[in-house]
């Protein structure tokens, strides 16, 4: 039965004929997705998806399939996607630009009226879906989980080859308690920050993880952390106490700043967060963390190989402001039920029971009407994920394997599901 739906599958895009998908978002699975961890600094597009890369397979097995994808960050994504900003986010303005107030697109190659698909690491606010709506007249944007990706606590620091660390340990670095390397290394020097600059689904499953980790730790307990996509919204009241700090836009960004290579970024003795897939490609080292059950794991042999287990909750975002206690996000209902906007509660995976404890879950984000004569081909894209047909998943080497820093889903979901999302 799998050879037949993988069958299907590629025989339904094929009918799609000659189409460019045009996309953009989410810079943490760019790795699995395209092969590429390069943010378009000249200003252009991914045009190439690598040989064993997500979107790659998927324009191997089908015909007259391409796809172009401009990693600007879960929170441009979305913004271009919705295409209710007069002056700035529009799927035809320039991939790479800086970021608002300057304008932000995908940067295709020629003029489309919407972009086809975003991903993003932070599942809809109640703003961004409304923006949505605003921007299609009413009419309704999807949102499936795709992947599960690890966030690596990436370091750079002369005399400091590999680094432990515990959740005590990351609390009191990030919030401003653990200033110097000789707290955790047989180094010294102050600790930099290297942190998201944009808005991002990183800095959203990083502080999703500190927020639920940092109130109960034993000594360096924090209680300000906000899970937010603007890390310097969520953790605004630590920056004051970091040693120093710098802002890296993308996940390539944050470790070209510990990699030392970023204009203006210290040659070293810099700490931040990453996807370790983009870690990986970046040269920078990566911490292994002892979970809140003691067990210690590297995130490159210890996350990939085990697809994560989730549940998918439809017709919920996340409220616009997180708990202004506890600084937890909120589920809250859309005003529209029947959607196929679908989440993973974030509580779900902000501190896992077992296994590498700081993770994301990331979207791929498409159009239930608009799609046209790119609609048979957006469909195979957005289902791909669930594709377990053997040959297709074999092939896709940077995702469920070990340094890949990437786990497929164990969500229910199929392609049966796309097709009925993306209706026309």
């Amino acid at each position: 039965m799998k050879l037949i739906a993988g069958a299907i599958l590629m025989c339904v895009a094929s009918a799609a004929g000659a189409v460019t998908l045009v996309a953009g978002g989410a810079t943490l699975p760019a790795v699995g997705y395209t092969g590429s961890a390069t943010f378009p600094s000249a200003l252009t597009p991914i045009t190439t998806m690598a040989a064993g890369s997500l979107f790659g397979q998927y324009i191997a097995s089908t015909s007259g399939v391409s796809v172009s994808y401009c990693p600007t960050g879960s929170g441009g994504g979305k913004k271009i996607l919705a295409g209710n900003d007069a002056s700035n986010f529009q799927v035809n303005a320039t991939c790479g630009a800086a970021n608002p107030p300057n304008t932000t697109g995908f940067g295709p190659a020629t003029s489309v009226v919407q972009a086809d698909f975003a991903g993003s690491d932070a599942p809809f606010s109640l703003t961004e879906y409304n923006n949505y709506k605003t921007g299609h007249s009413g009419n309704l944007p999807t949102q499936l989980p795709s992947i599960a990706g690890a966030v690596g606590i990436v370091f750079k620091k002369s005399g400091v080859n590999t680094l432990t660390l515990t959740e005590d340990q990351i609390c009191g670095i990030f919030s401003g308690q653990i200033t110097d390397w000789s707290a955790i290394s047989s180094q010294s020097g102050a600790i930099n920050i290297a942190f998201r600059s944009d808005n991002s689904g990183t800095s959203f499953s990083f502080l999703n993880h500190l927020s639920k980790v940092c109130p109960s730790v034993a000594a360096h307990p924090a209680t300000s952390f906000k899970t937010l996509q603007g890390y310097g919204t969520g953790a605004a009241s630590y920056f004051s106490s970091y040693a120093s700090s710098f802002g890296g836009s993308g996940n390539a960004g944050v470790i070209a700043v510990v990699a030392g290579t970023a204009s203006g970024a210290p040659a070293d003795g810099s700490i931040g967060y990453a996807e370790v897939a983009n870690g990986v490609v970046g040269g920078v080292k990566m911490a292994s963390v002892t979970n809140t059950s003691g067990t210690t794991i590297n995130p490159l042999t210890g996350f990939g190989p085990t697809a994560v287990t989730v549940s998918v909750t439809f017709d919920k975002a996340i409220a616009d402001n997180p708990d202004p206690t506890t600084g937890r996000p909120i589920l809250v209902s859309l005003p529209d039920t029947g959607t196929c906007v679908g989440l993973v509660d974030p509580e779900s995976y902000a501190n896992p029971s077992s296994g590498y404890p700081i993770i994301a879950i990331t979207n791929l984000l498409g159009n239930e009407h608009g799609n046209g004569s790119n609609l048979a081909a957006a469909r195979g894209l957005l289902g791909s994920p669930y594709n377990t047909n053997a040959t297709f998943r074999n092939s896709v080497t940077k995702i469920g394997r070990a340094t890949t820093g990437y786990a497929w889903l164990n969500a229910g979901l199929t392609q049966a599901k796309v097709d009925s999302c993306l209706i026309d």
